[in-house]
């Protein structure tokens, strides 16, 4: 390309990915030209969920559900626990759990939190996401897995104004991080993200004096 085509993809790259994956995704699908081809759902899959990502970036929340629902169909979105996993490899169930995660983000920015509650309807629900996100016997996996499946359940439910909730499940992304990282003889890690959750709650609450005492502890940047 062009300088000026190489500078705007340095300073404004999301466009270009959105459009790269548009055209895996498409070259992917089994359909090409009106001809159907040999799909490659992998790539399909993987291209699919990237768009995700990328429309969420670009604040397209409506595009990005859109698009979870191609990776997991219309009326298949909450249907966590009761989903037959020996019809999937353990790289499309990985997948799938983070397009659900997606999938309950974007209903949270479209102003549909309940529609998000359904996704994390049950502890059970929950696990099942981490361990396809998982898929892994790496203790590292399993923690980020943990993490990013509670870190979504909290803010999930803080959007419904389920604050006591919220805050639970941002306490346990503490206990996975100390489980990983923490040297015992060096006292808990801080964890940012439940410092954000805890002070969102108290300015919603009302709880000034609360979200100042936050800020003010020695605990690190929020």
């Amino acid at each position: 390309g062009s300088e000026d085509d190489l500078r705007n993809i340095s300073t404004n790259p999301l466009p270009r990915i959105l459009s790269c994956l548009e055209k895996a995704q498409n070259l992917s699908s089994g359909s090409k030209e009106g001809k159907d081809v040999d799909a490659d759902l992998d790539c399909f899959e993987a291209s699919t969920l990237s768009l995700v990502y990328v429309k969420l970036e670009l604040k397209d929340a409506a595009g990005a559900l859109e698009k979870c629902k191609v990776i997991l169909g219309s009326d298949n979105i909450a249907a966590v626990a009761k989903e037959d996993r020996s019809n999937y490899t353990s790289a499309s169930l990985r997948r799938r759990a983070m397009a659900r995660l997606y999938a309950c983000e974007a209903f949270c920015r479209l102003g549909d939190p309940n529609s998000a509650l359904f996704i994390m309807e049950s502890e059970s629900a929950l696990q099942c996401l981490a361990s396809d996100i998982s898929a892994s016997s790496s203790t590292q996996h399993d923690a980020y897995a943990q993490f990013a499946t509670r870190a979504t359940a909290s803010g999930t439910f803080s959007t419904t104004g389920s604050f006591d909730r919220s805050k639970l499940h941002a306490s346990m992304t503490t206990r996975v991080t100390e489980n990983l990282t923490a040297d015992k003889t060096k006292g808990n890690i801080d964890n940012v993200f439940e410092k954000r959750v805890h002070l969102f709650s108290r300015l919603k609450e009302g709880d000034t004096e609360g979200a100042i005492a936050i800020l003010r502890s020695g605990m690190g940047r929020v």
